[in-house]
């Protein structure tokens, strides 16, 4: 039965009386009077905050991204720790232009420019940047997002902070994600995609991940066709794309016949790994896909 906006209308305000009771029962000394004073006060000290944090926006949006750079790398220098190392990294950033303080005329990057682009895909960038190890990205990785939350407050918001989508999608696995990433650093690039697949991937089992084909995958979309769509990040097709070489079709994993691997292939090079590291000995690539 659908209720008309009247009726839902006086269940609000019913609602509404009953919180008002509950507040005049904190203290003896309000009233309704004091308490509607209270909330007016309230909403003019909220709608002049809200002003001025416009107004602040408004003024930052025109400043050089470059200058926050040096604000953050300022209060940086007193870090007597990790401040010399996470300037150098941040600088490291800015070199290989993974993080872009400049447009493509060569003009300085605005805030505003900035408050237009996705904040998260540095963090693609950084992961896909060959040049570096896979462990140093990682790094680089962490340092870019601790700087896009202080930006992020630094601005009162108004440059969003950069989310890890590889994080955000795989925190409640079994295996932690620095003990993922050193297993990556490794396997071949074979079995790092495998690594990838499981890992980030949901609960993927073996027989499915090695049947993939060449057609199910989608870098455009950034997805994989198992029995649903699977999406990941840039980095996996990155991989993908560096072991098929020129292939266009047909099974992704191959093995020196032309077939299909099997699977003790890829399960050999993994217990080698998990040997040097020290790991469980079970340990195998269904512990990737295991939750907490």
């Amino acid at each position: 039965m659908v209720r008309n906006e009247a009726h839902v209308h006086l269940e609000e305000r019913q609602d509404y009386k009953q919180l008002l009771k509950t507040c005049l029962s904190i203290s003896l000394e309000q009233d309704l009077i004091k308490l509607d004073s209270l909330k007016r006060s309230v909403a003019h000290l909220s709608a002049e905050f809200h002003q001025q944090v416009d107004f602040f926006k408004q003024k930052i949006s025109t400043m050089p991204f470059f200058a926050f750079i040096l604000l953050w790398a300022e209060r940086m220098c007193q870090d007597k720790i990790y401040g010399s190392r996470h300037l150098t990294m941040m600088n490291d950033l800015m070199e290989t232009r993974l993080l872009s303080v400049v447009s493509n005329e060569n003009k300085a990057e605005s805030l505003q420019d900035l408050s237009q682009q996705d904040p998260s895909l540095i963090i693609d960038k950084i992961r896909c940047y060959k040049e570096w190890s896979i462990i140093k990205r990682e790094d680089y990785v962490l340092l870019y997002r601790n700087f896009s939350e202080w930006l992020s407050k630094e601005t009162c918001g108004y440059i969003p902070e950069a989310r890890d989508a590889d994080r955000l999608a795989t925190h409640k696995r079994l295996v932690p994600f620095e003990i993922y990433i050193e297993i990556l650093s490794h396997l071949d690039l074979r079995e790092r995609i495998l690594a990838k697949m499981f890992y980030l991937g949901g609960h993927r089992g073996l027989e499915e991940v090695l049947s993939i084909k060449i057609e199910d995958i989608d870098p455009l979309k950034g997805c994989i066709l198992f029995s649903e769509h699977v999406f990941y990040s840039k980095h996996l097709f990155d991989d993908i794309e560096a072991y098929k070489q020129d292939r266009k079709k047909g099974f992704l994993f191959l093995g020196k016949d032309g077939e299909r691997i099997a699977h003790t292939t890829p399960f050999r090079a993994l217990k080698k790994v998990v040997s040097e590291l020290k790991l469980d000995p079970e340990f195998t690539f269904r512990e990737l896909t295991k939750n907490i």
